[in-house]
């Protein structure tokens, strides 16, 4: 597909017929190609290619999802989510203590920056109830972090 707004000069239009001559571009091709592409082996692999650090988007198994939260890759973790990633503040959180958290536990950003992951900004509560009272008693009525 051209980019918009772009036109091939007389020159280029000539290089890409020259080089696309005694190609078969039929429908019959193309629907044979099609139905290759939709193939569950040729899928499972393109998908495999395409994995982790071989994709285009790689950004080293670190993202920043709803509201500046920072997930990492660790698809092996018992609480990573279906793609593999867990909230990072629960990682630090769980380095500190020496152990997995409970899933009913929450991690508080002291500071309320939620990008802020470094332990000194970091509270843990035993539950949400007590985390909401925390917020409560501190008349921090924003939001839950």
């Amino acid at each position: 597909m051209p980019l918009k707004g772009y036109r091939p000069s007389q020159e280029h239009r000539a290089k890409i017929a020259a080089a696309l001559r005694g190609r078969k571009h039929t429908s019959e091709h193309c629907v044979n190609l099609t139905a290759a592409l939709r193939a569950p082996v040729v899928r499972a692999k393109i998908s495999a290619a395409q994995r982790g650090e071989k994709h285009h988007g790689w950004k080293g198994g670190r993202i920043v999802v709803n509201e500046g939260y920072i997930r990492l890759l660790r698809p092996n973790h018992p609480h990573a989510n279906h793609m593999g990633y867990v909230l990072e503040h629960r990682l630090v959180m769980e380095g500190h203590l020496g152990r997995t958290l409970l899933p009913e536990e929450v991690v508080h950003h002291v500071n309320g920056r939620v990008a802020d992951n470094r332990m000194e900004n970091l509270e843990r509560f035993d539950s949400k109830s007590d985390h909401r009272r925390w917020h409560c008693e501190n008349g921090d009525f924003g939001g839950v972090d």
